[in-house]
């Protein structure tokens, strides 16, 4: 073993399923050697004189990350990067310390990672930028994921990146495939990875919840190090080549139906220049376990309210009456990634109706009701609501409360 890099590279070859035969055959190695440094804690050190301390030492870490993560190789790209951060030593320096790490990547590209059927899809976000629709500026953003062993590509564009929405995303990604694969690769997306402890990646806990549902193993690329996350990032270049660009965007609804009937028609039926068989033709050996058995994930927005006294509560800056069996109890708000509510106590669901804005709103409301015409009727009357008839004794209990 000369270099780190190779010793890494066998580290990830195993990683992805290669016997020590094929890696061995792959590096042109001896099965002891790969052996050897497959049970090894931490890379060779090689024993040699004591060397005097580099100029170059200090931007090392920041030389792999660019190599290792970002795969960039060309020596003067990476030496007036190290300048502007106040490197003053030669190129000829950086090209000797490139050599070994060269030479470990164009062994490693010469065959690329293949997953077995079923074993992995790749998750991805792509910010598409401002879209004007229906007369206002929306943030758009393309969800895209791909199956690792078919390369059968899903997408679906909306206007946030929260977990709410990666947590649709998959489930029309499953629903598409037919299926859920065993394991799942994001990038280090702040909405389903809370950071790391130790090298443990910290999972949110309402996504962790959400893979143990469908049963899938989430898997997050480590930071400084090269991960196999190619396959989604070429299939974003791809939609945004041959799907995206130049395409007006005038309504969501209807460019996901026109993006789901490019994928059927041409993004997943075009031969892949890697399997050389396209993605749809592939797809039947996906192993995927099937769905259907189970009900589908609920991915609303969760909300906790405190009705007050009367039976109301605030939520949005509107004001919603309930029955008043309900008041001073925790409510339970779910709203569907449509704007669609239901309230629940409990666990029991609890109805509920709208009867205005709520105070922070209210001199909002005022204004709008100076300026309407003398027979404008508000959206819910006291008379429509479900609600109980108290006598006056009831409140005044209140009355003695706040006097005493």
């Amino acid at each position: 073993m000369k270099t780190k890099g190779e010793f890494f590279m066998i580290k990830e070859m195993k990683e992805r399923g290669m016997s020590i035969s094929d890696i061995a055959r792959e590096l042109r190695m001896d099965r002891k050697t790969v052996r050897k440094y497959l049970t090894a804690p931490s890379a060779p050190v090689p024993s040699k004189r004591k060397q005097k301390a580099s100029k170059l030492d200090p931007y090392k870490p920041y030389l792999d990350q660019r190599m290792l993560e970002d795969q960039v190789w060309n020596s003067v790209k990476l030496f007036e990067e190290i300048e502007v951060k106040g490197y003053d030593g030669g190129l000829t320096i950086l090209k000797d310390y490139m050599k070994p790490y060269r030479a470990a990547a164009k062994k490693k590209y010469t065959m690329r990672y293949e997953t077995r059927p079923g074993e992995q899809m790749q998750v991805d976000w792509k910010d598409v930028g401002l879209v004007e629709i229906d007369g206002s500026q929306h943030k758009l953003s393309l969800f895209v994921v791909i199956l690792g062993y078919s390369r059968m590509k899903y997408a679906w564009l909306t206007d946030k990146q929260d977990l709410e929405h990666v947590m649709e995303g998959l489930i029309r990604a499953f629903e598409y495939f037919g299926g859920v694969p065993q394991r799942l690769l994001f990038d280090n997306m702040k909405t389903v990875v809370h950071g790391r402890d130790q090298g443990r990646v910290l999972w949110n806990e309402r996504f962790a919840a959400f893979a143990d549902y469908y049963g899938f193993i989430p898997k997050a690329c480590r930071p400084y190090r090269a991960q196999t996350k190619g396959k989604v990032e070429r299939s974003i270049q791809y939609l945004q080549n041959h799907f995206l660009q130049g395409r007006p965007i005038t309504s969501l609804d209807q460019t996901n139906l026109e993006l789901l009937r490019w994928l059927d028609q041409t993004g997943n039926r075009k031969i892949h220049q890697t399997t050389g068989i396209s993605p749809q033709e592939r797809w039947a050996d996906e192993q995927l376990r099937p769905i259907h058995t189970v009900k589908r994930y609920d991915t609303s927005y969760h909300t906790y309210r405190k009705s007050h006294w009367d039976g109301s509560l605030s939520y949005r800056g509107e004001k919603w009456m309930l029955a008043s069996a309900f008041a001073g109890k925790d409510i339970l708000i779910k709203e569907t990634l449509h704007g669609d509510l239901s309230m629940f106590c409990q666990g029991s669901p609890v109805s509920f109706q709208r009867f205005g804005p709520s105070a922070s709103r209210w001199g909002d409301y005022n204004k709008k009701k100076q300026m309407a015409p003398a027979d404008h009727r508000p959206s819910a009357s006291l008379s429509s609501l479900d609600v109980d008839t108290r006598s006056l004794t009831f409140y005044d209990r209140f009355s003695l409360g706040e006097q005493s």
